[in-house]
């Protein structure tokens, strides 16, 4: 579906899509006569495809077909797809109006997690000059409707965040160009929701050796300190939320300096501010403010 997506979108041939094989064998690492049958049963799949929108104006939900048909040339190696005429308005300038994802990207992701993810932080993508923001807000809810989970998989906040948000965010580390970082939101000690961020990312398995594995180094850590933030009493994090709200701009920059990039809020007149970055505000105040403690003087 990507593959053809990219082609409507350089064609502008929005309904019907001649797919020659030849052109996509390369593409898709296949030879000889396994091209023609491998791409006849994905278009077999399209065409039992459903596609489901949602109008919650009118509280309604419309189904429809991917495809309306397929017609093959065996001879030829050609496959001629006709888009179902309730796809024109997803196909229509996608260009402008949807995020262009590079297909060599996608190509490389394997789960259905990842691949979610992927599109969702490619909308968000912080390298896009038109995104004013760059992290949203899902609940519990919102999540499981996101990701397609059934009430009987994964019914605990911390089966989700193990399962499926930190299995997607290692495997788009891996292999994209845009991966994503997730906090947890609580109510009292209950999640109710997480925080996300894209990021812009170096995919891991293009770096050399040593590259990769320090990259990984500092994955696991940060990974390591999002757990040791979720374990720190509110108190802590409302304290540190006071301190920003009645600081100075000047103050407020020389936090951020002292934070990574990707758990920064957006501005310095942010009011939403994350659980990794409070935590980390609260151990530079601590140290700003008693410098001689042990174990907080710079190495």
């Amino acid at each position: 579906m990507v593959l053809l997506a990219t082609r409507v979108k350089q064609d502008h041939d929005l309904l019907k899509h001649t797919l020659k094989v030849q052109e996509y064998k390369a593409r898709l690492g296949l030879t000889g006569g396994s091209a023609y049958n491998t791409l006849e049963q994905v278009a077999d799949e399209m065409l039992k495809s459903l596609v489901e929108v949602e109008d919650f104006v009118e509280g309604s939900r419309t189904k429809f077909q991917i495809l309306s048909h397929a017609k093959y040339y065996d001879r030829d190696g050609v496959i001629e797809l006709q888009f179902h005429e309730n796809m024109r308005p997803f196909l229509v300038d996608l260009r402008e109006h949807f995020t262009q994802i590079p297909t060599e990207v996608f190509l490389r992701l394997r789960s259905g997690y990842a691949m979610k993810m992927y599109l969702q932080v490619r909308s968000w993508n912080p390298a896009d000059a038109r995104n004013q923001f760059t992290s949203w807000k899902m609940d519990l809810e919102q999540v499981r409707w996101f990701f397609r989970l059934s009430p009987n998989q994964y019914k605990e906040a911390k089966h989700i965040a193990a399962a499926v948000l930190k299995r997607g965010m290692r495997e788009l580390n891996e292999r994209a160009d845009v991966t994503f970082r997730y906090e947890p939101l609580k109510e009292g000690r209950r999640v109710v929701g997480w925080l996300f961020r894209a990021i812009p990312n170096t995919p891991t398995m293009t770096l050399s050796a040593g590259a990769a594995a320090a990259k990984r180094r500092q994955e696991q850590k940060e990974e390591a300190d999002a757990a040791k933030a979720s374990r720190i009493p509110d108190s802590t994090f409302e304290n540190a939320k006071g301190r920003w709200l009645g600081a100075s701009e000047e103050d407020r920059q020389r936090w951020l300096d002292q934070v990574p990039s990707f758990i920064r809020p957006p501005s310095l007149s942010s009011v939403n501010l994350g659980p990794m970055f409070l935590a980390a505000l609260s151990e530079i105040i601590l140290k700003e403010e008693s410098p001689g403690l042990p174990g907080l003087c710079a190495a």
